[in-house]
């Protein structure tokens, strides 16, 4: 049983496409799954747009009028899914629906497969930023993973018994949380190469908003660090 998840925030002029995809590469395609729309309190008419086509595709819908939160809403469309794996990834038709295949086909070589971005076209100062977040993970936790914050995931079921259940910490980076946790469990984590192709800046999380974004990072990263040495 696959849960597919996928996220999206103020998404009216291409979440239809989206699932419309989705729906044709991957969800046709596997036996037994389940596809779970998690709407985050969008004021552009999105929800709308899902339930518009929502019979058609035999979706499930879930979040809030109002705004959760990227974190919130990850562990709350993780809660309601019933798959023995999960698989999450951010909308706003960033990612390659072609590209579930690649970490399904390693499902069974880690509980935790990250999609590792490749060929990006969003700004440099993100891609920057990026790479400062995975050196820094590297480094403080010592946990070695190239692309820590992915927005496209696989899970098995061991990482949602054994990390989503614990109190997680992070509001922003909860991928990364994720990843550390999981490495600390003595899970196993694996990375394939998947392609990027943001079009615009961020909605879930604007450029402007990244210095107050990175304190908060830093805060939480102290009280995980803490908590993994007890």
């Amino acid at each position: 049983m696959i849960s597919v998840i996928l996220l999206a925030h103020n998404e009216a002029g291409s979440i239809q496409q989206e699932i419309a995809a989705f729906n044709d590469v991957v969800i046709r395609h596997l036996p037994r799954h389940e596809l779970i729309i998690a709407e985050d309190g969008s004021s552009d008419g999105t929800r709308a747009r899902i339930e518009g086509v929502r019979e058609r595709y035999g979706l499930t819908i879930v979040g809030a009028v109002e705004r959760l939160g990227y974190a919130r809403a990850v562990r709350n469309a993780v809660a309601q899914a019933s798959g023995d794996f999960i698989f999450i990834c951010d909308g706003g038709e960033k990612h390659d629906p072609a590209d579930f295949w690649k970490l399904y086909d390693r499902r069974h070589d880690a509980d935790l497969i990250a999609g590792r971005r490749t060929e990006r076209s969003d700004q440099r100062s993100r891609i920057y930023l990026t790479s400062a977040l995975n050196l820094f993970v590297r480094l403080f936790f010592g946990v070695d993973m190239r692309d820590a914050d992915s927005g496209i995931r696989l899970y098995n079921r061991r990482v949602v018994d054994q990390v989503f259940a614990s109190s997680l910490l992070f509001r922003g980076f909860i991928s990364t949380e994720i990843a550390v946790r999981a490495s600390k469990c003595g899970l196993r984590c694996l990375e394939v190469p998947v392609s990027y192709r943001r079009g615009r800046t961020s909605r879930g999380l604007p450029l402007r908003n990244m210095p107050r974004a990175v304190m908060r990072l830093l805060a939480d990263s102290w009280t995980l660090k803490r908590e993994l040495r007890t």
